[in-house]
């Protein structure tokens, strides 16, 4: 659910040097428009399934549109067939970013009753097409008015949760946005304080969101926007641990990844690829980069 921003272009002489060599692990390149025949409109927040054959979206997030969640199958690695909406998922309200473990447990965001409950994250079960038994994860929120949960992914066995924890203070951005870590307990999420560590290196004064993880869990991709609106400047960061339940080291910016509005990565089953939307001629597209 990130917000709609306007991107400062750095042309001319507010060029910067360029980056120095990303390591093999971060080396992604050659940026491709991802198609998604039968569908025209926008398409953000992708997710691509832990086996790699489905590929969910949603439409845009913009005021005034109806967001829902969507799907296609997997043609080739640039190429997918559109599948239609998921059922069991949208609502009146918006409904977006979706995440799948490699069983089938799929998390996505609703603020259908955040005036009530102050929480956003919902999972369900997917099967063909559909999810069922979607229940909201009160705990993966702090419960405080003005703190949203705005994004969220799944670790690819299910049990744990990376979520972004926005404070808004009036406006569409938030005022701060740090990556947060959720265990399942006792049939659902809950927020894991004793985990900080874990994003320490990550979590900076600008806002850091959209985060994807690999499979193995030892790779972590995520966004970062910085600056003030409306000249807020959006990129994708790569980062590494030496095991699953170890802190993230520095990150590395994918230098690939540019021009425009870019967020919201999501990895390839073999971590070789990373896919993301990006904002082009005033259209969201999905894009793809690889090593």
């Amino acid at each position: 659910m990130r917000w709609a921003i306007l991107v400062l272009a750095l042309t001319g002489a507010c060029a910067q040097a360029p980056p120095p060599e990303a390591p093999p692990w971060a080396a992604y390149q050659n940026p491709q428009r991802v198609v998604i025949e039968g569908y025209d409109g926008d398409a953000m927040e992708p997710f691509l399934s832990r086996d790699g054959e489905f590929l969910f979206f949603n439409n845009s997030n913009e005021p005034g549109e109806q967001t829902d969640l969507h799907w296609a199958a997997r043609i080739d690695d640039l190429t997918f067939r559109y599948r239609g909406p998921a059922q069991g998922v949208n609502s009146a309200a918006l409904d977006g970013v979706a995440t799948m473990s490699a069983d089938g447990r799929l998390c996505f965001i609703s603020p259908r009753s955040y005036e009530e409950t102050m929480s956003t994250v919902f999972c369900g079960d997917w099967d063909g097409g559909a999810v069922s038994s979607a229940a909201l994860q009160r705990d993966v929120s702090v419960r405080v008015r003005g703190r949203v949960v705005f994004d969220v992914e799944i670790s690819a066995d299910g049990g744990a949760l990376i979520v972004a924890d926005g404070a808004f203070r009036g406006g569409a951005v938030p005022a701060s946005a740090d990556l947060r870590f959720a265990a399942w307990r006792d049939g659902a999420f809950h927020l894991s304080p004793e985990n900080e560590a874990t994003f320490a290196a990550l979590n900076t004064e600008a806002l850091e969101y959209a985060a994807a993880l690999s499979v193995d869990e030892r790779t972590i991709a995520f966004t970062r926007a910085e600056g003030r609106a409306p000249f807020i400047r959006t990129s994708i960061w790569i980062a590494r641990r030496d095991a699953p339940e170890a802190p993230f080291g520095a990150p590395v910016r994918i230098a690939a990844i540019a021009g425009g509005v870019v967020e919201g990565p999501t990895f390839s089953p073999d971590d070789d690829a990373i896919y993301y939307h990006r904002k082009v001629d005033d259209m969201f597209s999905i894009w793809r980069v690889s090593r």
